[in-house]
């Protein structure tokens, strides 16, 4: 079997388990999986300038301390932050909106945001438990098309067992504009972005070459209560 066939029949091994796991008291995330939100965060708030390195970078509390890896394993070429310093605060500020949204209280597990380029993409998945409620909100860019993230709805099941799909999800593509979030089930709903669009080589802006980008920020969190928890830093309890 192909390794794309082996991935896609794991997917939807880990998405009919991971189905109805993480319960909230809204209405429309229950039905979707996912809900958006206009003006989640101020976007100048989340602004920062492209930098020049690609790989991961892991920071230690200070934009001195960190770890540079050249290689980025999930979306090769880009440049993903994890623990960047100058979205530390707003972590806990989203929650306490994701919060109301949901009706749930949540823990804080991790975040990390990401610099794509044209041509990058991010493969369909489900994530792991740390990222049971998810948030992405699109920070910048300077493309000018629409880029979309993809996220299927839950399948509906003829039984609790969930022997058979009674009724398939659909594959939807969500637009966010800078600010917008998406809050969506992150070990639940598979999701992904087609490759992005845009010239490699860049625009000439002013007489400029100017370097085409799509900066988003992923939040994650756990339900204080629900089968996940432990998967929250001990700092967020």
């Amino acid at each position: 079997m192909a390794d794309f066939e082996t991935n896609e029949l794991q997917l939807m091994m880990t998405e009919k388990f991971n189905t109805g796991t993480a319960r909230t008291n809204n209405e429309e995330m229950e039905k979707n999986g996912y809900v958006v939100v206009k003006n989640l965060w101020d976007p100048e708030e989340l602004y920062h300038p492209v930098p020049y390195e690609r790989g991961q970078i892991n920071y230690f509390g200070s934009v001195d301390k960190f770890q540079h890896n050249p290689n980025e394993g999930q979306v090769p070429g880009s440049l993903a932050r994890y623990t960047h310093p100058q979205y530390k605060t707003i972590h806990n500020g989203v929650r306490k909106k994701i919060e109301e949204v949901i009706g749930r209280k949540l823990y804080n597990t991790y975040y990390y945001d990401r610099f794509y380029f044209p041509g990058q993409q991010l493969k369909k998945h489900a994530d792991r438990d740390a990222c049971e409620i998810s948030t992405t909100i699109h920070i910048s860019t300077n493309l000018d098309e629409e880029w979309p993230v993809w996220i299927k709805t839950p399948d509906t099941y003829t039984d609790k067992e969930k022997s058979a799909i009674l009724v398939p999800g659909e594959e939807r593509s969500v637009v966010l504009k800078p600010g917008d979030g998406l809050i969506y089930k992150g070990c639940e709903r598979p999701h992904w972005r087609d490759a992005m669009p845009g010239a490699k080589q860049g625009k000439k802006i002013f007489g400029k070459k100017q370097e085409i980008y799509y900066h988003q920020i992923f939040l994650h969190y756990v339900l204080a209560d629900g089968q996940r928890s432990h998967c929250a830093n001990d700092m967020a309890r």
